[in-house]
């Protein structure tokens, strides 16, 4: 969906807010092996966090790449249609883990900034009314709070919530097919966890025992 110079432009203005839905199985945290897939990139979906929790450690595109509970993502986008997608936060550069505190930050001007930054990126990946977004938390989340009255206005896209990923209310098998069943994705669990495991050595694969 983007050719190299539009990628070279993407990752020159977004790449240490944002990532795209492609994981190393061996290794989550490489986030440069979204180079070497540049004809898997899309918009056709968009998923929307808050705010990162600590700081990134300046490697292009590594947010949602090596967190505690980033194998959920991998885990539901890495080997269905999901991969490829964008994933952005709709508040970058506050490196925040409380919503008290975050909410305190986030004064009429930071949140209006956000919002121009945030319509421009959608603009610069080149979003279509057939995009959706993805909301990284339920309709009652402080993210989908701040989404609905501030983001979502200029957007008809159609708009799926779900459970943040790092809550942890709900097993990696509950969070994942809880996911897939909203996209109407019909993959095995077992078998999708298993080859995203999979953990290579010397021209071998080994499965860890416990997932």
């Amino acid at each position: 969906m983007y050719n190299l110079d539009e990628y070279k432009r993407l990752t020159s203005k977004y790449c240490y807010y944002a990532s795209w839905a492609i994981w190393n199985k061996e290794k989550e945290d490489d986030s440069s092996i979204i180079d070497q897939h540049l004809d898997q990139l899309h918009s056709k979906f968009v998923l929307v966090g808050l705010n990162i929790s600590h700081s990134l450690a300046g490697k292009a595109w590594s947010n949602f790449h090596g967190g505690k509970h980033d194998r959920k993502l991998k885990y539901a986008c890495n080997d269905t249609k999901l991969r490829g997608s964008y994933i952005t936060d709709i508040f970058k550069d506050i490196d925040e883990v409380s919503s008290k505190n975050l909410k305190n930050i986030l004064t009429e001007k930071v949140i209006n900034k956000n919002v121009s930054f945030f319509n421009q990126e959608m603009k610069d990946i080149k979003i279509s009314g057939d995009t959706q977004f993805i909301v990284l938390g339920t309709p009652t989340s402080l993210l989908a709070e701040y989404f609905d009255k501030y983001f979502k206005q200029k957007y008809k896209n159609h708009i799926i919530y779900h459970y943040h990923h790092s809550y942890y209310g709900l097993t990696d098998r509950e969070w994942v097919c809880g996911l897939w069943k909203k996209l109407s994705i019909n993959k095995n669990f077992d078998m999708v966890t298993k080859k995203e495991s999979a953990v290579h050595k010397d021209g071998m694969i080994f499965f860890p025992s416990k997932i």
